[in-house]
């Protein structure tokens, strides 16, 4: 009966009822990315990982019942500068044989109002370590395939990302921006 009534709701032009569920999105990963930007030496290095997957249930009437998560593989953290990718790997950074994975998920995603912009709460898994962040992006809906772009700043020494003599923030700077695009398409 529900499906019922919530395809007469669709079909009449008329928003999702309050109990309708979010609706699910697959990544389309051609179209989307994920990367960082550092300050090292007061210059900018930039960098992305190229395999990351997503699960994003989404609701445009209700975002306060939407999830998103994002599995991200730190092996595959790649930059223009060879030698900068290789010591991200290691140990006193990434330390991808021990940490192959980051994970983030929301635990709140609010819409600013009137607006198309989206503040979400969730939690960052890196290395051994969780910590909470705030997200900050917009979406862009275009009937069966979405675009959301948007980004995060973190404390890399909130991760024990740079140990030993990284651990000071003199060369490397602590805040890391993350910026995404994801395109995605209605399940």
């Amino acid at each position: 009966m529900r499906k019922l009534i919530l395809g007469l709701a669709v079909l009449a032009g008329m928003q999702q009822p309050a109990w309708a569920e979010p609706v699910a999105y697959e990544l389309i990963k051609e179209k989307s990315h994920l990367k960082f930007v550092a300050i090292q030496n007061n210059a900018p290095v930039s960098g992305r990982f190229t395999d990351f997957t997503t699960d994003i249930q989404f609701d445009f009437n209700a975002p306060e019942k939407s999830k998103i998560k994002a599995l991200v593989k730190t092996g595959s953290v790649s930059t223009d500068y060879e030698e900068v990718e290789k010591n991200l790997k290691l140990p006193q950074w990434l330390s991808v044989e021990a940490f192959p994975d980051a994970t983030f998920e929301t635990t709140k995603i609010n819409q600013i109002p009137n607006s198309k912009d989206y503040y979400a709460e969730g939690k960052l898994k890196l290395r051994d370590k969780t910590v909470p962040i705030n997200l900050n992006f917009q979406i862009k809906d275009y009937g069966d395939t979405v675009v959301s772009e948007g980004y995060a700043t973190i404390r890399r020494t909130d991760f024990g990302v740079g140990q030993g003599e990284w651990a000071g923030t003199d060369v490397v700077k602590n805040e890391v921006r993350v910026e995404f695009r994801i395109t995605a398409k209605k399940v």
